[in-house]
């Protein structure tokens, strides 16, 4: 069966015993380590539990792959039902995976995180097939999703943003489940002990020098055709190891936002006008009307172009990531540098 990554909190609530295998995959590897943990927790009490949590390698299965099934069919000594998380999973685990959809497990759950891999792959396919097997794909989040986890953290904490704080993070926070809790937590305890309302100047003093940050600097200097600050940022973010993918990714939403305000602006729509109805925050519509002045929809669609076919490359070519983003990127930056 299907499990979508937003219906688990309430499968939790109400687990289906029959459902026995789980499988967590995506590209956000944060979400899945986020969804995996909290199924994990809800059946043990702690990660920590020798005799009912069990956390194996994937990669440690090829020199002993029977070890796989002997954990899953244990039975706890101290009773209760016993969890077996797989890290680490792709297409070749599919193997010694294919032997436990067969198996009733009784007294286990198996929890398998996976990677970014194909809703139509092998491992996939099969695990959900499993009558008793779920299987739950991890995408970056979207806007919506950055809202309710906002909501859930500052919520949580008693903390009630004004409207202008909310934005600034839904635009900052980025799409990776792990690091925008992350810097949730961190604003959460610069806030602790104080009775006075958060304020932009709390959020952007915490997350500033976030890697998410990071990302917007980036796209900021491409768009606006700063080599030197391009250069010097992508510098930073492939020396912390950030991803290149991410940066495309982050980039090809700021471009369709900026293309469809200057389509709209080229129809014949006021500037400010076009780039609201195309659902830039206001905090950064100013810089919005400076990157499409002077620019058609059609040079914001060819700069789009070349972050998507950068994007195939990384993933099809084996080429470096970083080289191929960086080319990218300096192209972009080039053909909005001011004449």
């Amino acid at each position: 069966m299907e499990l979508a990554s937003s219906r688990l909190p309430a499968f939790l609530k109400s687990r289906d015993p029959k459902v026995r295998i789980f499988l967590f995959f995506g590209p956000d590897e944060g979400l899945v380590r986020e969804l995996s943990r909290s199924l994990c927790l809800s059946v043990v009490d702690s990660l920590e539990d020798p005799f009912r949590f069990i956390d194996i390698q994937a990669s440690e299965l090829s020199a002993d792959p029977a070890r796989l099934m002997d954990e899953v069919t244990a039975i706890s000594m101290m009773g209760g039902e016993r969890v077996v998380r797989l890290r680490g999973a792709n297409n070749n685990s599919k193997d010694y995976l294919e032997p436990l959809t067969e198996q009733d497990l009784p007294d286990s759950l198996l929890v398998i995180e996976a990677g970014d891999i194909r809703k139509d792959s092998a491992l996939v396919k099969m695990i959900n097939k499993a009558p008793h097997g779920a299987v739950t794909h991890c995408a970056h989040d979207k806007s919506q999703d950055i809202l309710s986890l906002i909501r859930e953290v500052l919520g949580a904490a008693n903390i009630d943003p004004p409207r202008e704080v909310i934005d600034y993070l839904r635009e900052n926070l980025g799409s990776d489940r792990a690091i925008s809790r992350q810097e949730l937590d961190k604003l959460v305890l610069y806030m602790r002990g104080r009775t006075d309302p958060m304020t932009l100047e709390d959020v952007r003093a915490n997350i500033g020098d976030s890697s998410a940050q990071n990302i917007f600097d980036i796209m900021d200097a491409a768009l606006l055709g700063n080599l030197d600050a391009l250069e010097r940022q992508l510098n930073k973010a492939f020396s912390a190891g950030e991803s290149p993918i991410g940066f495309l990714r982050m980039i090809q939403g700021q471009l369709k936002q900026l293309h469809k305000a200057a389509a709209l602006r080229d129809a014949g729509q006021r500037s400010e006008d076009a780039i609201r109805k195309a659902g830039i925050a206001y905090f950064n519509q100013k810089k919005a009307a400076v990157q499409i002045s002077g620019k058609s929809s059609r040079h914001m669609a060819i700069c789009l172009d070349i972050t998507m076919e950068a994007e195939i490359k990384c993933k099809t070519t084996g080429y470096p990531e970083e080289a191929i983003c960086r080319r990218a990127l300096m192209r972009i930056a080039m053909a909005n540098r001011k004449r």
